[in-house]
């Protein structure tokens, strides 16, 4: 199993080796609470779409307002593209880089 490069005070919940993906707890349910099509017992995958997962574009600016709470920081506007919000791996890479 690869090793976390998470260094908050949490432990991550997702790791995928070949995507150097990698998120803390406070993560995920930002995302599955506007994934509409994510059933509770199903694994919520680094390179599922937003669109496979039921998440619609008002849903994505929530999402970002929340995530810039919950994580203290702000996402500047370059980042505000189709393909950094396209999956729960490049969203969280975003973030990643802004903390």
């Amino acid at each position: 199993m690869p090793v976390s490069r998470f260094s908050r005070d949490s432990q991550p919940t997702a790791t995928r080796e070949g995507d150097m993906v990698d998120w803390p707890p406070a993560f995920e349910p930002l995302i599955r609470e506007r994934s509409r099509l994510l059933s509770a017992d199903s694994p919520l995958e680094p390179d599922q779409s937003l669109t496979e997962l039921g998440v619609d574009s008002l849903e994505v600016v929530e999402l970002i307002v929340n995530l810039e709470t919950e994580f203290d920081i702000e996402i500047p506007p370059e980042l505000l593209q189709p393909e950094v919000f396209a999956t729960p791996g490049t969203i969280w890479n975003a973030v990643r880089s802004l903390m």
